[in-house]
C-alpha cells in the first residue's frame, strides 16, 4: 500500500476557540502554560458546580468517575490548543503507522462494523475508509467532547458517529461490532485483562471479529507518559506475554504484524517503539485455556509517497 498524506487529513479548525486563544494571550503564547490554566479554570468550575467530584479528584483520583473526569479535563485541554500544536495531517511515519493499524483492524474486504475507543479527533478514519470500511460503519467514542468536537468538525459529513461516551457506557449499551480498537486508549484503564474481555464480549459473530490494541510511539512512551502523570495515566502497555495470557483466557489469539518480527524477544523490542497486538477468535481446534498462540499477519509498513 502506498500512501499520499495530503489524503489522509483530518481537517482542524483555522483559528481557536475564544477560550482558548484568550488563554493563549494570556500565557503569553506558551501552550503549555495555557493548558495549564484552563485546567485550572476547569477544576475551578467543578469545586462550585460538583463539589463531590471535585474533592474526589483531589482526594480519590483512581475512584472511577473522579479518574474519568480527569481523564476528560486532561483531553479537552489538549483538544482545545490543537489547532496550534498540531498538523491536520500526519508525519510520514505517523501515517505508515495509521494505515498498518487500519489494515489489522479490518477483514480482507474492509466491510466491518467498527467501534475506535479513545477516538480523539478522528484521526484514524480516513486510514480505514481507504482499506474499503463504509464511513457509516464506524463509531467514534471518547470522554474528551473537545475532542469529539473536533472530530465532527472534520468527518461529520462522512456518516461517521463521533460521541462523547465511556467505554462503560458502551458496553452497557449491548451493540455488536466486527472490529473494537484501542488506539492509544487502554493505558487509561486501570483493570486492562477486564477491559479486554468486556470487548470480547462486544465482538459479534463474524469468524474474523477482532480487538485492537495499539499506540502509534509504543510502551516505551507510555512508561513514560505514566512516569509523567500518574493520575491520569492508569496502566503501561502490557508485555506480549500478558497479551497473550490475556487473549487465552477470553478464548482468542493474539496475531502480530509481520513487521514487528518473529521471535519474542525480537517481537516485544518492536513493541517499544510501536504497539499494534490484535486479538482475533482462536480456531476451534486450539484450547481456550491454552498460552494465548501466536499467528501472524503478512504485512510490512506501507510506502509513502512524496507530496505533489
Amino acid at each position: 500500500m502506498r500512501l499520499q498524506l495530503p489524503s489522509f487529513e483530518t481537517p482542524l479548525p483555522e483559528a481557536l476557540d475564544e477560550d482558548a486563544a484568550a488563554l493563549l494571550e494570556e500565557a503569553e503564547g506558551v501552550v503549555d502554560v495555557a493548558r495549564t490554566s484552563y485546567i485550572g479554570y476547569t477544576l475551578a468550575y467543578l469545586q462550585e458546580s460538583m463539589p463531590e467530584l471535585y474533592v474526589a479528584i483531589k482526594d480519590e483520583p483512581s475512584r472511577p468517575d473522579a479518574h474519568a473526569a480527569l481523564v476528560e479535563i486532561t483531553w479537552d485541554a489538549i483538544a482545545a490548543f490543537m489547532p496550534v500544536t498540531h498538523s491536520s495531517k500526519p508525519t510520514q511515519e505517523g501515517g505508515k503507522r495509521l494505515a498498518a493499524i487500519a489494515r489489522v483492524s479490518l477483514p480482507d474486504d474492509g466491510d466491518a462494523s467498527f467501534l475506535d475507543v479513545g477516538c480523539g479527533n478522528g484521526v484514524l478514519l480516513p486510514f480505514l475508509t481507504a482499506v474499503g470500511m463504509p464511513a457509516a460503519s464506524y463509531r467514534g467514542i471518547d470522554l474528551s467532547s473537545r475532542m469529539i468536537d473536533l472530530a465532527q468538525r472534520a468527518h461529520g459529513s462522512s456518516g461517521a458517529a463521533f460521541v462523547e461516551a465511556s467505554f462503560d457506557d458502551q458496553v452497557k449499551s449491548g451493540a455488536k461490532f466486527d472490529s473494537i480498537v484501542f488506539n492509544g486508549a487502554l493505558q487509561f484503564f486501570e483493570d486492562q485483562p477486564a477491559t479486554l474481555a468486556a470487548a470480547a464480549a462486544m465482538l459479534s459473530e463474524a469468524e474474523d471479529a477482532r480487538i485492537v490494541v495499539s499506540h502509534l510511539s509504543g510502551a516505551r512512551f507510555v512508561r513514560q507518559e505514566l512516569a509523567d502523570n500518574p493520575q491520569t495515566v492508569s496502566n503501561t502497555m502490557p508485555f506480549l506475554s500478558e497479551m497473550q495470557r490475556i487473549a487465552a483466557s477470553i478464548g482468542m489469539q493474539v496475531v502480530l504484524p509481520s513487521f514487528l518480527g518473529e521471535e519474542p524477544e525480537e517481537i516485544e523490542q518492536a513493541l517499544q517503539d510501536f504497539y499494534l497486538v490484535i486479538f482475533r477468535k482462536a480456531p476451534p481446534d486450539e484450547p481456550a485455556d491454552g498460552d494465548g498462540g501466536l499467528a501472524s499477519l503478512d504485512i510490512n509498513l506501507p510506502e509513502i509517497m512524496p507530496e505533489q
